[in-house]
């Protein structure tokens, strides 16, 4: 008498994916670079900052303001190692599709849906503690050398580590509908260089871009008439993220194959 012993296909675990795709973001060495570069630059801008070095626009020196800014006072700049640091989630979704990892991810994880939470969290898993390595430290140099109180240095880590994670979503989101890494750095870094040059002379509008709402969440809006609360500016950063990923979870779930 023979006796069969069926197989039964493994199990897959929600867990097991996330760790999977964690393994993926944090073994690539973009995102070694780019969180090395991030730290550098922030710690860079931070020395500058906490050594008083004054700077002036031009319009004070026409004007002949005599009060120096630090560099602190330009957001814009001092929020420009980010964009650096978007490589991270922007990589994670776009190299997916670049280098034909997506269909291998999809037949290891059939289920579409699981593969797309999986992902998210992983990403956004990763990018919280990087945006803690790149930013926190560089926030404590400049911090402490203002004075500030042990609350005011934990409110502003926290509110620079949140920019950084919405923005990361965000990219995420949209470097999976896009498929390309580059053209979602492309519209990313060009999107506050449109908005600098004023051809769009709308600002109620503008203030709810991604970049100016961060600037806002950090406490230093890129211009007056694009200041936001910073409540408002985390709801409208959250908002933006949770659009972003619902996309791309739609992409995922109804187009890629």
């Amino acid at each position: 008498m023979s006796t069969t012993t069926e197989t039964k296909p493994p199990v897959i675990r929600h867990r097991d994916v996330i760790v999977s795709e964690i393994t993926k973001i944090t073994s690539h060495p973009a995102t070694r670079l780019m969180l090395a570069i991030t730290v550098a630059a922030n710690l860079m801008l931070a020395g500058i900052d906490a050594a008083g070095v004054p700077f002036y626009t031009t319009v004070e020196q026409l004007e002949g303001v005599e009060e120096p800014n630090t560099l602190s006072s330009f957001g814009i700049i001092m929020l420009a190692p980010i964009y650096a640091f978007l490589v991270i989630p922007v990589w994670a979704a776009a190299t997916e599709h670049s280098a034909g990892q997506m269909r291998m991810s999809l037949a290891a994880t059939p289920r579409r849906d699981m593969f797309v939470a999986a992902k998210s969290v992983a990403m956004l898993t990763a990018t919280i503690i990087a945006a803690i390595i790149a930013t926190v430290p560089a926030r404590l140099v400049i911090g402490i050398a203002d004075g500030n109180a042990l609350g005011d240095l934990l409110i502003d880590s926290v509110q620079w580590v949140a920019a950084y994670m919405f923005m990361s979503v965000i990219a995420f989101g949209l470097a999976g509908i896009l498929r390309s890494a580059i053209a979602t750095l492309g519209i990313l870094i060009g999107i506050p260089i449109v908005v600098a040059t004023g051809i769009l002379q709308w600002p109620d509008g503008i203030r709810f871009l991604p970049d100016q709402a961060a600037l806002s969440l950090v406490g230093t809006p890129g211009y007056d008439v694009t200041e936001l609360p910073p409540g408002i500016a985390a709801l409208t950063l959250l908002i933006w993220s949770i659009v972003a990923v619902a996309a791309y979870a739609f992409a995922v779930t109804r187009r890629d194959a």
